[in-house]
């Protein structure tokens, strides 16, 4: 037996027991994070009924504040990092608010801008922007990888390269609060998700990739989730003043 015939079973034992059925996120620690990250600080809530819809009536100036937070890293989430793509991808989902005249302007703070998330940091930054509704986002992300039956041929000469035995599974969750300024109210908190699976060589497929996707596929629902809050909203309070 030669020295290569010698190894080839152990790798063969190894990728067979690397095979799964399939991705099992942390759906629940993933949410956590978001909702501990993207919590304002002594939150006003409504509570008079007729400030239950409490979004100007007139076209308002829309900001949009993309979170850039570290926090200690876990093999299990990954902190999102806004590409300025993915920043006009969001505007552009949100693009039907300016169309239907609810926001007369939609304009990114940018990063610098906000140190902290603070209440304060956050309102000062709007005020030069001329901002008066501030949607904030925050977002993280998972990869799950495994191998299929293909992977049996990784151990060859050229499997790695072009066996597709490597399956990889990406989840990212968004976040988002809306902050009326002037009213200092946060009348819609939306979330939403994307999911993408891509299969390939081991050498060739990459997880950035994948996530990437998926993140693509949640900004989308994101901006049409809130473009659709926002305007049930809107609709909800002209329903409830009442006629003259």
């Amino acid at each position: 037996m030669t020295r290569r015939t010698r190894w080839l079973p152990a790798c063969l034992l190894l990728t067979l027991s690397a095979c799964s059925t399939g991705p099992e996120f942390d759906r629940i620690g993933m949410q956590n994070t978001l909702h501990q990250r993207l919590d304002l600080a002594s939150e006003r809530q409504s509570k008079d009924p007729a400030e239950i819809h409490p979004l100007p009536a007139d076209p308002f100036r829309l900001g949009v504040y993309f979170v850039q937070t570290e926090f200690p890293s876990r093999e299990s989430i990954r902190s999102a990092e806004w590409l300025s793509a993915e920043k006009d991808r969001l505007v552009q989902g949100l693009a039907q608010l300016r169309d239907d005249r609810i926001a007369r302007e939609i304009v990114v703070l940018a990063e610098p801008t906000v140190r902290r998330l603070t209440r304060q940091e956050l309102r000062q930054a709007a005020a030069r922007y001329g901002v008066d509704v501030l949607l904030l986002v925050d977002g993280v992300g998972a990869v799950h990888r495994r191998n299929n039956a293909y992977a049996l041929l990784y151990p060859t000469l050229l499997g790695a390269w072009l066996a597709p035995g490597t399956v990889i599974d990406a989840l990212f969750l968004i976040d988002g609060m809306l902050w009326d300024l002037r009213t200092e109210t946060t009348p819609v908190r939306q979330s939403a998700e994307g999911q993408a699976l891509r299969t390939g060589a081991v050498i060739m497929v990459e997880d950035t990739d994948a996530l990437n996707e998926a993140k693509a596929l949640a900004i989308d629902a994101f901006g049409r989730s809130v473009a659709d809050r926002v305007r049930s909203l809107l609709r909800g309070r002209d329903a409830a003043i009442p006629l003259r």
